[in-house]
């Protein structure tokens, strides 16, 4: 794996951001427009980045079972990983228990869409986005459960609420169209092929423009203040994906599906924790400046982890 490749294409990814924080410093993009551009690419191309994905593989003839076994095992390896190290990290980082809350979800649920698929599609090429398709289905699932379950940990028991109803998103069905059409093998003409490539390509600096312009709308000292953070960033991006990529080599088989792996343990916050946070009450400032501090800072680090592959 050559790093200075990806080291270019993570400054790409970074001029792509700093495209949105121009235009939102520039006012072409504003508070509605950069809500309503995040969620087109949300709703529509990121999608279809999702279901290109399953098409590129599909006409690449890589659906091979084993691989997908290897990846399933390795998204449930991942998973219940983050699960066990968010007990001692929130711990570690919160003084009181709804920041505990905070550092639990962040140590959870990582990027692993918005900033998931730019970056693997650049390091890896589009083939690779089916892999990334079963670690959102898992995302989902446990958000919506595990994850909500968290975020209300600290309010009255009767005002909980089931977070079940939200497993009905176009991140799940989108996903669960590309796995049929994965495990199907249907092939479709070039006009479709064609469509889901152009509309799915635009999801990297489409993506990278929204994250560049949340950066843009936040005070820098409210940012960047806070060392819990830094330690949380050094935790998440460095610590993890390291340890892990020494700790599960043995189990690697193929490259791409352990790349894929270890770098899904170096990505930033997801930016929909924020969302949940805020919808439970929990600590909405803490969770925005991690979320733009690891995601910055991952431009960087995801080449230094990219080494220990």
């Amino acid at each position: 794996m050559n790093i200075l490749v990806i080291f270019e294409r993570m400054l790409m990814l970074l001029a792509m951001m700093g495209l949105g924080f121009l235009s939102y410093k520039m006012k072409w993009l504003e508070d509605l427009s950069y809500k309503k551009l995040s969620e087109v690419v949300v709703n529509i191309f990121n999608p279809a980045l999702v279901i290109n994905g399953a098409l590129t593989a599909v006409e690449a003839g890589s659906s091979d079972m084993g691989l997908i076994k290897q990846n399933l095992m390795f998204v449930i390896i991942y998973f219940t990983v983050n699960v066990i190290v968010s007990i001692p990290v929130s711990m570690l980082l919160g003084k009181e228990e709804g920041q505990k809350n905070v550092f639990s979800l962040m140590t959870i649920f990582s990027n692993v869409g918005f900033m998931g698929i730019p970056v693997i599609s650049s390091i890896y090429g589009e083939g690779s986005i089916i892999y990334i398709t079963f670690y959102i289905l898992a995302y989902n699932l446990l958000l919506y459960t595990l994850g909500t379950f968290i975020a209300q940990r600290s309010l009255p028991k009767e005002e909980r609420e089931s977070g079940l109803k939200g497993l009905l998103n176009i991140g799940t069905i989108c996903s669960l169209i590309a796995i049929i059409i994965f495990f199907s093998g249907i092939k479709f003409n070039d006009t479709v092929l064609t469509f889901f490539d152009y509309v799915g390509n635009a999801t990297i600096p489409l993506s990278m423009m929204v994250i560049g312009a949340s950066v843009a709308r936040l005070p820098y000292k409210e940012i960047f203040s806070g060392i819990r953070v830094y330690a949380f960033a050094a935790i998440s991006l460095l610590v993890m994906p390291i340890v892990a990529s020494f700790l599960f080599r043995g189990l690697k088989q193929n490259d791409v599906i352990f790349g894929v792996f270890i770098i899904m343990f170096g990505l930033p916050v997801g930016s929909i924790v924020t969302m949940v946070i805020k919808k439970y009450g929990g600590d909405e400032s803490l969770c925005s400046r991690a979320t733009i501090i690891t995601t910055l800072l991952s431009i960087i680090t995801i080449p230094i982890v990219c080494i220990f592959i």
